[in-house]
């Protein structure tokens, strides 16, 4: 997250998406997009699509547009790097306490209030992980640990992760077995969770 580079300001909304996954970000970078499109090819592909005055007061608008969002992207990008100011250690020991007691739908509504302050915190993205798998929700489970592997951030929760991946992973293997055994005999068979570690 630190080495993210400046030349992302170079196009208006991507330092927000890039940095904090802004969904406004997102549609502003799209609509810009669009606009740029548009503004080309109506000056290099169809001349005809829009009147030439429309062309030019698009290219004037779309450059006074980028360079104040490049400028003002440029000026922010420090402060798009440091963690949001909220309190979310508070947040985190309430939905650990809410895990803990295996109040899984409030753990899990803490927990994704977190990460819409900030969705690139590992230790957050490692407790949804377990709690999916708690939950049996096995493929959200995988897909958060995945997440987890293209975070540079998460390096210091590396051994769990791959603890709770083995986990996930034997756990599959063994429902897996038990649907195969069940087709076979008629009987249901039910799996037992190891207990798992906590971030």
């Amino acid at each position: 997250m630190h080495s993210s580079p400046y030349i992302i300001c170079l196009w208006p909304g991507l330092p927000r998406l890039w940095i904090r996954g802004d969904w406004a970000a997102l549609a502003t970078a799209v609509a810009f997009g669009a606009a740029l499109n548009l503004v080309l090819v109506s000056s290099f592909v169809w001349p005809e699509l829009l009147p030439p005055s429309f062309t030019l007061i698009g290219w004037l608008i779309l450059g006074t547009t980028w360079l104040a969002a490049a400028f003002q992207a440029y000026r922010s990008l420090p402060l798009l790097r440091e963690p949001p100011r909220v309190d979310d250690r508070g947040l985190f020991i309430q939905a650990q306490a809410e895990y803990l007691r295996g109040h899984w739908f409030e753990a899990e509504t803490l927990l994704r209030q977190l990460l819409r302050y900030c969705s690139r915190d590992v230790d957050v993205l490692l407790m949804l992980a377990t709690l999916y798998r708690r939950t049996k929700r096995y493929d959200e489970a995988a897909k958060q640990l995945d997440r987890l592997d293209r975070l540079d951030e998460a390096f210091k929760w590396r051994w769990e992760i791959v603890q709770e991946r083995d986990t996930l992973r034997r756990l599959t293997t063994a429902m897996n077995g038990s649907h195969q055994l069940e087709d076979a005999t008629g009987t249901d068979v039910t799996l037992e969770e190891p207990d798992s570690h906590l971030p």
